[in-house]
Order: structure tokens, then sequence, then C-alpha cells
């Protein structure tokens, strides 16, 4: 039984080692996985905040017709005066209010953007390090069994251990 021991060590040291590549290789994927989620809601992000840049649009477009159907009904006329002005700053309004619903999309998808590259290189380095922890699981599990290997055939005392 004391002859199988190195034995014993030598195959509990791959499976540690094998378990410890599985463990990288999952750390991997799940880090893949991640990254393909926040890319697809960066996606997602750019989208919604064209939506709502098409729907201030609208908005816009329809406050710029109240204004210019008001004043017609007030017998002036829409391209003169302080009408102009009028409409003017509330275009440029509605405009700094489109460009800030892209900008806020835009930065939630760099977010998600930045999100799903820190997943992928977290999930890389898991694997290397899995790599890392493998060999040193083999190293010292081989010299583990060496070790006992090598008190088996000289023990202490000088007494050698033969097979009768």
């Amino acid at each position: 039984m004391a002859a199988a021991v190195p034995f014993i060590q030598a195959a509990g040291a791959i499976f540690s080692a094998v378990s410890a590549i599985s463990q990288g290789r999952a750390a991997k994927a799940a880090g893949d996985y991640n990254a393909q989620i926040a890319e697809q809601n960066a996606v997602i992000a750019r989208q919604q905040a064209e939506a709502q840049a098409r729907q201030q649009d609208r908005e816009n477009y329809l406050r710029l017709g109240q204004i210019k159907a008001a004043q017609g009904r007030a017998g002036g006329e829409a391209g003169t005066g302080s009408v102009l002005d009028v409409l003017g700053d509330v275009a440029a309004q509605g405009e700094l209010e489109k460009q800030d619903i892209l900008y806020r999309g835009e930065l939630a998808a760099r977010g998600y953007t930045n999100t799903g590259a820190l997943d992928r290189y977290g999930g890389a380095q898991a694997q290397s390090a899995s790599y890392l922890k493998a060999g040193s699981e083999l190293l010292s599990g081989g010299a583990k069994a060496y070790e006992s290997y090598d008190r088996l055939k000289n023990p202490p005392g000088g007494t050698i251990l033969k097979r009768g």
C-alpha cells in the first residue's frame, strides 16, 4: 500500500492541474459571455438614444408649429421681429436637448463597451492564471510524489524496503 502513495500523489496533482485549467476555461467563457451581453447593451443604448432623439425632433417641430400658428392667429408674420427670435431660441433649445439625448446614449454605450472589454480581459487573465496554477500543481505534486518515492526507497535509519 505504501508503494502506491507516490502514484496517488501524482494522480492528485494531475487532477488538480486539470481542474485548474477547467476553471480557467469556465472563467474565460463567462467573461466572453458577459462581454457579449455588454456589447448588446451598448447597441441597445445607442438605438434607444436615437429613438429618443427622433422623438425630440418631432416635439421640436410641433413646438415651432404651435408658435407659428399662434403668431398667425394674432395677425403677425412668423418670419419677422421678436417672433423670429423666439423661433430661433426654441429651435436651438430643441436641438440642444436632442444632442444631450444622443450624448447620454453614447456615454451609456461606452460604459457597456468598456465593461465588455474588462469582462473579456478578466476572462483571459483567469485562463492564463489557470495555466500557471496547473503547472504549479504538477510541479508541486511531482515533487511530493518523488519525495514519497525516495522515502520508500531510502527510509530514515538506512533500512531499504525490498519486495519479497
